[in-house]
């Protein structure tokens, strides 16, 4: 009977090393993968925050946003609007929208807002001052040059306090304009929105409801190795010495697989994860944030075994100390 025990015993001992190493991975993940903080590091390594300007450009491509029609630069390029923000918006200033547009898309996935907005106050800021107005000019000097009756309809404008339909100018008449272009800058300023609406949840069918229940399932993959641990002590513990034993053993490899895992599972995760993502992130994310995916993915791999590596440890040293003491206490008896 005792050694029937011992063999049922066993089997959940192996099981507990397995689930428990599969709790371990599935806890980081879900602790981790779905915070905004993992990534801001990783991005900023990886140039996320300078592609903020082509982003905003897009959206006044793709829309019909009334900055553009306000200062009567309809029909030019992405590339002439990335250069507008590019000289609106410094580094210093795209960091906190970045991280702004990073914790809205947290917040969407975990069902704490509805949208995913990019907060365009510091946009607005800049339009007010001086900077704005060196960025219009970068709009400006994109347009075709002036013809003559061009010029002269600017000249009358001036005067009369008419709309001006703005072309390049020639180099003389620049100062003249800025207080013109100032003002335009300061009307666009005041009818730009304070965040910009990136995506919003679908009516029926969320996706995200899907990783909300993955996100449950992780959670609750805990409960197996718990479950495992008190049927091992069940059918093994018959005294303080056999629980030192059977769980001093039992965590220590189960430390020891999750330290080797978070070791050289850097490579394997990456293209599991990777993999994962393409197929998932257009349900969730913005368009501009797939060209991200390995950057995700590093993160969300970093982020994951890193904090398995430390707890491998922990369960390693913990789990020897328990066996060590276990053997010392058997071998005094004797």
């Amino acid at each position: 009977m005792k050694t029937f025990k011992n063999i049922i015993a066993t089997i959940f001992a192996i099981l507990f090393v397995i689930t428990a190493v599969m709790a371990l991975l599935l806890f980081n993940f879900d602790r981790h993968a779905f915070a905004a903080e993992t990534y801001q590091q990783a991005f900023a390594r990886e140039d996320f925050y300078n592609k903020i300007p082509s982003l905003l450009a897009q959206s006044i491509v793709s829309g019909t946003d009334p900055t553009q029609q306000l200062l009567g630069m309809q029909g030019l390029t992405q590339e002439t609007w990335e250069g507008f923000f590019r000289t609106l918006l410094p580094p210093n200033v795209l960091k906190p929208i970045g991280d702004d547009v990073l914790h809205s898309t947290f917040a969407y996935l975990n069902l704490e807002s509805n949208s995913i907005e990019v907060d365009l106050s510091p946009v607005k800021t800049s339009m007010l001052g001086e900077t704005g107005a060196q960025a219009a000019l970068v709009l400006i000097q994109s347009l075709p040059a002036c013809t003559i009756d061009q010029a002269a309809m600017i000249m009358f404008g001036m005067l009369s306090g008419d709309q001006i339909q703005l072309c390049n100018p020639p180099e003389d008449m620049l100062p003249m304009l800025m207080p013109i272009i100032q003002g335009q800058m300061q009307a666009a300023a005041a009818i730009v929105p304070d965040r910009l609406t990136l995506v919003t949840a679908p009516p029926q069918s969320d996706p995200r409801e899907q990783i909300q229940t993955l996100r449950l399932f992780m959670r609750l993959s805990l409960l197996l190795p718990i479950a495992c641990l008190l049927a091992l002590t069940v059918f093994a513990v018959r005294s303080g010495r056999d629980w030192l034993n059977w769980w001093g053993i039992s965590l220590a490899i189960t430390g020891f697989i999750a330290f080797v895992i978070g070791i050289l599972g850097a490579p394997i995760f990456s293209i599991v994860i990777e993999s994962a993502l393409a197929s998932q992130l257009p349900d969730y994310l913005p368009t501009f944030l797939l060209d991200f995916t390995k950057e995700f993915t590093a993160a969300m791999a970093q982020a994951l075994l890193t904090p398995v590596v430390l707890q491998g440890i922990a369960l390693t040293f913990i789990g020897v100390c328990m066996a060590g003491l276990g053997y010392y206490l058997s071998h005094k008896q004797t």
